[in-house]
C-alpha cells in the first residue's frame, strides 16, 4: 500500500466519521457502492481522479486534508483547557499575538468527548480563520487529557482538521512550560486540586497529586475538606468552636446528611468552594481555620523539600507556584521558605504569565511576546 493511500484513506475515515455519515451514506451522496468507500478506507484503492472534487464538497473539505498535504508551520496556537473554560491564543512565527479566544469547559472527564472536542474544533476554525490549518502547529494542554485514552480520542478526532503539527496532553504542561520556558526547576500546581513536578532535562519528577481521596497538598479540596471536617466535629459537639461554622452552615445549612450527601455527590467542587473562607478566617485570628493552613503548609513545605532532593546538591533550583490558591501567597510564601532548609533552592516565585503562553510555546512559537494585543 502506497503512503498516498495510506493517509487518504485515514484521512477520509476521520473526515467521515467526524461529519457523523457511515460508509453507506456517504456512497449514496456519491452514486457509489458501499464497498467502493471500504475500499478507498482500507487503503486499498483511491477514487478515480473525476469523483475526489465531488468527495470533498460532500465532506466539507479540500482535497489539501484528504491527501494530507502540510508545510513546515508559521503559526503557533496554544490551547489551555480547563474544567470552566478553554483558552486559545494565537501567534505568528515571531511569536506576535494575533488573536485569543474563550470558549467553554472541554475538559473530556467532565464533559465528554464529544462536547469536548467539538468545544476544540470550533475554538480552531474561529481563531485561525482564513489561515490555512496545513501552517498551524496547535499545542492542546486540556484537563483530562493527561489520561492516555482521553489524549488518544481526542487527538484522533482532531486528525480530520489536518493541523501542520498537533500534540495534546494534561494542563499541567502548559504551567511547567510557562513558568521554567525550558529551564529545570519545581512547578508546584495547588488549585482545586494539586500536585508538584521536578522537571530534570526535561524529564519529571512526580510528587503527590494522587486525588482527594488520598489528599491533595494545600489544593482547594484539602483546605476545604479540612473546614467541612471541623465544622462537622462542632455540629455534633466533638470540636471546638470556629468562626467557619456560621459561615459555611450560612450556605449549606445544619443537615449533617444533607452536606455528607452534596460532599460526596459533587466531590472536589464542593470541598473546594470553602477554601477561600478558611483564609479569610485564618486572617481573622480563628485558630481552627489557622491550624488547617499551618497543617496545609507544613505538607507543602514537605513536598518541595522532598522535589529539591531530586536535583544535585550544587543546583540552584527556582520553585514555580501555580493555581488558585496562590491568589493567597502572601500569607505563606514566606512561611515556606522558612521552613525548606535546603541550600538548593533558589526561589519561590509566582506564575507571571497565563498558562496558555506556555502552550504556544510547545506549540513551537520561539517567544510570546505578551505586550502584543490581539
Amino acid at each position: 500500500m502506497s503512503d498516498s493511500k495510506q493517509l487518504f484513506a485515514r484521512n477520509l475515515k476521520l473526515i467521515r466519521q467526524s461529519r457523523n455519515l457511515s460508509q453507506v451514506k456517504l456512497a449514496e451522496l456519491l452514486s457509489y457502492t458501499g464497498k467502493a468507500v471500504s475500499k478507498w478506507e482500507s487503503g486499498s484503492a483511491l477514487p478515480p481522479a473525476e469523483v475526489l472534487p465531488r468527495l470533498a464538497k460532500v465532506l466539507n473539505t479540500d482535497l489539501n486534508s484528504l491527501f494530507n498535504f502540510r508545510e513546515d508551520p508559521s503559526y503557533f496556537l496554544g490551547v489551555d483547557g480547563g474544567g470552566t473554560k478553554t483558552k486559545f491564543m494565537l501567534t505568528d512565527s515571531k511569536g506576535s499575538v494575533l488573536k485569543q479566544l474563550v470558549k467553554g469547559p472541554c475538559n473530556p472527564t467532565s464533559v465528554g468527548i464529544d462536547t469536548a472536542v467539538s468545544v476544540l474544533t470550533d475554538g480552531i476554525k474561529e481563531i485561525c480563520q482564513e489561515i490555512p490549518f496545513g501552517k498551524v502547529s496547535v499545542f492542546i494542554g486540556s484537563a483530562g487529557c493527561g489520561i492516555e485514552a482521553n489524549r488518544q480520542t481526542v487527538t484522533e478526532r482532531l486528525m480530520c482538521l489536518n493541523l501542520s503539527q498537533l500534540s495534546v496532553n494534561g494542563d499541567g504542561d502548559n504551567i511547567i512550560s510557562a513558568g521554567l520556558k525550558g529551564q529545570n526547576g519545581i512547578v508546584a500546581i495547588i488549585g482545586t486540586g494539586s500536585i508538584i513536578y521536578s522537571v530534570i532535562n526535561k524529564k519529571r519528577y512526580r510528587i503527590g497529586g494522587y486525588g482527594h481521596f488520598i489528599g491533595d497538598t494545600f489544593s482547594g479540596t484539602e483546605i476545604g475538606r479540612g473546614a467541612l471536617e471541623a465544622v462537622l466535629a462542632e455540629l455534633d459537639k466533638s470540636g471546638e468552636h470556629t468562626s467557619l461554622t456560621d459561615i459555611i452552615t450560612a450556605k449549606v445549612g445544619t443537615d449533617i446528611s444533607k452536606i455528607l450527601t452534596d460532599m460526596y455527590v459533587e466531590g472536589k467542587t464542593y470541598m473546594a468552594q470553602f477554601a477561600f473562607s478558611v483564609f479569610e478566617e485564618a486572617a481573622n485570628g480563628d485558630k481552627v481555620a489557622k491550624a488547617i493552613i499551618d497543617r496545609n503548609v507544613d505538607a507543602l513545605s514537605s513536598k518541595l523539600a522532598a522535589a529539591l532532593k531530586n536535583f544535585p546538591e550544587t543546583s540552584e533550583v527556582p520553585v514555580i507556584l501555580a493555581g488558585g490558591i496562590t491568589h493567597f501567597a502572601d500569607r505563606f510564601v514566606d512561611e515556606i521558605k522558612s521552613k525548606i532548609k535546603d541550600k538548593r533552592l533558589k526561589s519561590i516565585e509566582i506564575l507571571d504569565c497565563e498558562p496558555v503562553i506556555g502552550a504556544v510555546l510547545l506549540a513551537g512559537a520561539p517567544e510570546v511576546k505578551e505586550n502584543e494585543n490581539a
